[in-house]
C-alpha cells in the first residue's frame, strides 16, 4: 500500500442497498424490511427517525457487524456479503458514541490498530498518527502518548473519527456520535467533521436522533418509519420546505419555518476584520494597532494562525508582551457552522461576537450578532417570499429538477417532490 498523503487520500464510495431485510428470530417482523436506497459517493447522508425504526441496524449491516436476512449491499461494484467479513470491515471507518476507544491504549496505539493489521511499517503508521491528529485539531506531540481516560469526551470522540480514517476508508459509518457530549462540544465536533469532510470528500452515513443534527450535517436525510421503511429521502431544505407526509411533518416538529434558518452558514455572511496578535508582540504594539483600527479586542494566534485569545485592551495593558496562555473558554464557531450555531456561541462572551475558524482551525474573523440578525432577517423575507410563490425555500426556480439526488429508492418521495404512490 502507497503513503497515504492528501494527493492520493481515496475518497468516497458509492453504496446500493438492494432489498435489504434482516428478521430477528422470535420476532413477528422484520427490523429492517425491503429496505432499497442508494447513497452516493463522498456525500454525508443522515439516517433519522424514532426509537427502535432500524437505523442503526441498517448502518451495522453496510459493514456486516448485523448480518442481512436478505437483499444485497454493494460496495461500489463489490456485494459486501462476497467480501469476508474482518477484511471488509477493514475497508470501512466506523464511529460511535464516545470515540469506543481501547482504555488500556494510548491514542497513538488506537487509531494505528488497523493500519497494524494491515502490515504498514511502524514508520508510516506514526507518520499517519500524526497526520490524522492534526486532521482533527490535536497536536500530536501532546496527544499520541495520553491515554483515553486522561482525555476530555470531546477529545475522545475526536480520537475515535481520527482511528476510523486511519487506514483511509472510502466510507464511514457513525452511530450517534455526537450524543454523549455536550451541546458546546457537539457543535464543535459537527463543525470539525463538516471541515474534514471539505478536505476528504468521504461517504459518510450517520445515526441521528437529533433532526437540527441531521440539517446541519446532512447532503441528504433518510426518515425512517417502523421497519426501516423510507418515508422521504430528500435534502434538509426540501424535507423542511415540503415535508412527504404527515408524519415526516411531525417528526420534524414545530418551528420548520425556524430550522430554515439553520441552512444558512457562518461561510455565507460578511466576516468583520480583526487586530491580530501573535504570541511575543508588544502589548503596547498591539494597543497602537487597535487604535488605527477602532478596535476594543485583539485576536491572538499560535505558530499556525489558530485563536488562542482574544484579549481586551484592560488585558493588553497589563502585559509586557503577548503569551502563549490558552483561553479554554474562546468564543470560536467553524465557517461551516450554522446561523444558529454561531448565536449559541456568542452567549457565552461578552463581546457580543466570535471568532470564526477554517480548515485546521485557522483564524478568518469575527462574526456578531448584527451580522447573524441581518441575515436571519432575510431568510425570513426569502422564506416569506418562496412560500408565497408555491416552492420551496432554498431552491431556486427552475432548478428543482436538476438536483442531484440519490437515483435509487424504495417507498419514498422522489428528488422532484413526489409523494410516495403519486
Amino acid at each position: 500500500m502507497s503513503e497515504t498523503t492528501q494527493s492520493t487520500a481515496i475518497t468516497g464510495a458509492s453504496i446500493l442497498l438492494d432489498k435489504v431485510t434482516k428478521r430477528y428470530p422470535g420476532q413477528d417482523k422484520p427490523a429492517v424490511d425491503g429496505l432499497t436506497m442508494e447513497i452516493p459517493a463522498g456525500k454525508i447522508i443522515m439516517l433519522v427517525g424514532p426509537s427502535g425504526c432500524g437505523k442503526t441496524t441498517t448502518l451495522k449491516m453496510i459493514n456486516r457487524l448485523i448480518e442481512p436476512t436478505e437483499g444485497r449491499i454493494v460496495l461500489d461494484d463489490d456485494d459486501v456479503t462476497d467480501i469476508d467479513g474482518d477484511a471488509l470491515r477493514r475497508r470501512i471507518g466506523y464511529v460511535i458514541q464516545a470515540g469506543g476507544l481501547f482504555p488500556h491504549m494510548t491514542v497513538a496505539t488506537n487509531i494505528g490498530i488497523v493500519p497494524k493489521m494491515l502490515g504498514w511499517s511502524k514508520d508510516k503508521i506514526a507518520a499517519r498518527v500524526d497526520e490524522l491528529l492534526e486532521l482533527v485539531s490535536l497536536d500530536p506531540a501532546m496527544y499520541r502518548d495520553r491515554f483515553p481516560k486522561e482525555l476530555s469526551g470531546g477529545q475522545q470522540q475526536r480520537v475515535g473519527v481520527a482511528r476510523a480514517l486511519a487506514a483511509d476508508p472510502p466510507v464511514l459509518l457513525m452511530d450517534e456520535p455526537f450524543g454523549a457530549v455536550d451541546p458546546i462540544t457537539r457543535q464543535r465536533l459537527q463543525d470539525e467533521l463538516l471541515n474534514i469532510q471539505e478536505e476528504l470528500q468521504k461517504t459518510i452515513v450517520c445515526v441521528t436522533h437529533d433532526f437540527d443534527e441531521a440539517v446541519k450535517l446532512g447532503d441528504w436525510i433518510a426518515i425512517f418509519t417502523e421497519g426501516a421503511q423510507l418515508v422521504q429521502y430528500d435534502t434538509p431544505e426540501r424535507i423542511l420546505a415540503d415535508p412527504a407526509n404527515d408524519f415526516v411533518e411531525d417528526f420534524i416538529g414545530s418551528g420548520a419555518g425556524l430550522k430554515q434558518l439553520t441552512l444558512t452558514r457562518v461561510n455565507e455572511v460578511d466576516l468583520a476584520d480583526a487586530v491580530v496578535a501573535e504570541i511575543g508582540d508588544l502589548g503596547s504594539d498591539v494597543l497602537s494597532r487597535l487604535d488605527e483600527a477602532g478596535h476594543d479586542h485583539a485576536v491572538v494566534v499560535d505558530g499556525r494562525q489558530r485563536p488562542i485569545q482574544w484579549l481586551t485592551r484592560r488585558q493588553l495593558s497589563k502585559l509586557d508582551s503577548v503569551n502563549d496562555d490558552v483561553d479554554a473558554k474562546l468564543p470560536v464557531v467553524g465557517d461551516r457552522a450554522t446561523l444558529n450555531d454561531a448565536l449559541d456561541t456568542m452567549l457565552v462572551t461578552s463581546a457580543g461576537a466570535a471568532l470564526v475558524t477554517g480548515t485546521r482551525d485557522t483564524f478568518l474573523g469575527v462574526i456578531d450578532v448584527e451580522t447573524v440578525m441581518d441575515a436571519i432577517t432575510r431568510a425570513h423575507k426569502h422564506a416569506m417570499t418562496a412560500h408565497s410563490h408555491g416552492r420551496p425555500v432554498g431552491v431556486n426556480t427552475g432548478t428543482l429538477d436538476t438536483v442531484d439526488g440519490p437515483p435509487v429508492t424504495s417507498g419514498v418521495a422522489s428528488s422532484v417532490g413526489e409523494r410516495p404512490g403519486e
